[in-house]
């Protein structure tokens, strides 16, 4: 939810409540034709069954639930082109002891892996190899909130411009590392311009 200063968050819900056919209608209409749709647990699945054949690119991004399982989310999993836990997350969905077991079993479902690290980068894996893209050294970490969606902006942005795989997240690295720097969820954001210019500097991209 936007509000006139920041954004706030009601996230907490149970179930998987099938969406009326008007809203369902209404959510096509909205991103048929994007090339990437970000797709969330709401009972949208036909919806984004549809968009995928029509060629749009899925990134699933569920954020925490207590009931969070791959018995849970499987459908979702298996429909989307990319998805994007933390740490967290990714423990609590596989069951997995360390990021490098969750990975793998993600891994079932994605030819391209994502484990945000926190603080430490991001660990991906593809069929040929798995590594860790460093975090963007010397950062002051002020504030988390809203750090997962940053990651994901730059993310997609190296998607939607058709940059290698480790070349997205390490994007998402940059805008998720700036958005800790402030209070809030909107204070700290990097440009077009200053996101190249990291990449650049830091990454030798």
């Amino acid at each position: 939810m936007i509000t006139p200063r920041d954004r706030t968050f009601m996230s907490y819900g149970k179930g998987d409540i099938e969406a009326a056919e008007k809203s369902k209608k209404a959510v096509y209409e909205a991103f048929s034709g994007a090339k990437i749709v970000i797709i969330q647990k709401g009972g949208f699945i036909p919806v984004y069954e549809k968009l995928k054949e029509e060629g749009s690119i899925l990134v699933f991004d569920c954020g925490w639930d207590d009931d969070l399982s791959l018995e849970n989310y499987e459908q979702y999993l298996k429909i989307a082109d990319y998805y994007t836990p933390n740490k967290k997350e990714a423990l609590k969905i596989t069951g997995a002891q360390t990021p490098e077991e969750a990975a793998k079993i993600l891994s079932k479902y994605f030819d391209n892996v994502i484990v945000k690290l926190d603080k430490d980068g991001c660990l991906g894996m593809t069929r040929d190899e798995t590594f860790v893209v460093a975090p963007v050294p010397n950062v002051k970490a002020v504030d988390s909130t809203g750090a997962g969606d940053a990651f994901l902006s730059g993310f997609i942005y190296g998607l939607f411009h058709e940059k290698p795989f480790k070349e997205c997240i390490t994007y998402g690295n940059i805008t998720g590392a700036k958005c800790v720097t402030k209070v809030g969820c909107l204070e700290a954001y990097v440009t077009e311009t200053e996101l190249l210019e990291t990449a650049a500097k830091i990454y030798n991209i």
